[in-house]
């Protein structure tokens, strides 16, 4: 067995790149996609209700182009890195983000 880590985990636990699905929302985006606020994840074909435990910037990039985001699922998921998947607000589904799985490792 090699030192690499495999491509799919089961995980409760996912950071992902997110960006607003509608470019006019980000503002609200960013404003809701907080610490400890909870969100329904579509991942694959599970619908996993999760909680934000850490949102930052990606470097110097913008956030209202891209932010990191740490989502607790309520249930294990299988992911891999760069695996593509939606968020939608618990509280208004029709506020949606696009996110990405980001690579194993990752802070």
């Amino acid at each position: 067995m090699s030192g690499k880590d495999p491509d799919a985990r089961e995980v409760d636990r996912v950071d992902a790149l997110v960006t607003a699905a509608d470019s006019a929302r980000i503002d609200e985006l960013l404003e809701r996609c907080v610490e400890g606020s909870r969100w329904m994840t579509h991942i694959r074909t599970a619908d996993v209700e999760a909680r934000v435990i850490r949102r930052h910037p990606l470097a110097s990039i913008s956030e209202r182009d891209c932010t990191c985001v740490r989502l607790l699922l309520d249930l294990p998921v299988p992911v891999e890195p760069g695996l593509r998947f939606r968020i939608t607000d618990v509280d208004d589904p029709s506020l949606e983000a696009a996110a990405i799985v980001r690579p194993w490792g990752s802070t």
